[in-house]
């Protein structure tokens, strides 16, 4: 049976260590200070807490980021593609449109989720890796981090930012989806595809930088 084992968190009034001279990249203040605002923190790393304020800005941090808009693109032409939910038609107007509508449905999520939920309820949004292990544990850990969240205490407990942020973002699509598509079967299979997006988004988090290390380490080699 996988346990899920609790994960420290950086402490409250965190204040960045001297720059090292031996280490000028990962150490000076300008590059902790960046390190804050990633949505990834590695096993062991000491970055800055974010406090409430911090919070209500980090979906803006996820949003200028090119690779937060993968999933825009691809839900939106997945759902052309199949000429499901939203239900704008098919032609390349209708693209437009559910472009329009993913982006602002991602953006609302982010908001909800990664800002206003984790400041009011005392969470933590950024995705702590795992790291070590087998593939399968590592994965499994990914997916559940949708229903585990950080608390900013450094406790384990119900992720409740994500799933509440996710289901008041669906609900809100009942404000700007066409009139076919905005309905509760609507809001409700939204809401579970996204946990699902969230989950696989985790689930990136945690390899990712294994393949990116591995890359660079080999280019570096030859």
């Amino acid at each position: 049976m996988l346990t899920l084992t609790s994960l420290s968190s950086p402490a409250q009034g965190f204040v960045p260590d001297a720059p090292n001279p031996s280490d000028p990249v990962n150490n000076t203040p300008a590059a902790v200070e960046k390190r804050k605002w990633s949505d990834i923190v590695e096993p062991g790393e000491k970055v800055p807490p974010l406090y409430a304020k911090d919070k209500l800005l980090f979906p803006v941090h996820e949003e200028l980021r090119p690779p937060s808009w993968f999933s825009t693109f691809f839900s939106s032409g997945w759902e052309q593609l199949r000429d499901s939910d939203p239900r704008y038609g098919v032609d390349s107007g209708a693209y437009g449109q559910r472009l329009g509508a993913a982006a602002i449905r991602d953006l609302s999520m982010r908001t909800f989720s990664d800002g206003v939920l984790p400041a009011l309820l005392h969470e933590d949004p950024r995705y702590y890796r795992k790291a070590d292990g087998s593939i399968v544990h590592r994965g499994l850990y990914a997916a559940s981090r949708v229903f585990v969240g950080q608390r900013d205490s450094g406790a384990s407990g119900f992720n409740t930012s994500v799933v509440v942020g996710h289901g008041m973002a669906s609900a809100l699509t009942m404000a700007y989806y066409p009139d076919k598509s905005a309905n509760a079967r609507v809001v409700f299979s939204t809401w579970a595809f996204s946990l699902l997006g969230e989950a696989g988004g985790n689930i990136w988090s945690e390899f990712w930088p294994d393949t990116r290390n591995r890359f660079f380490r080999r280019h570096s080699n030859q």
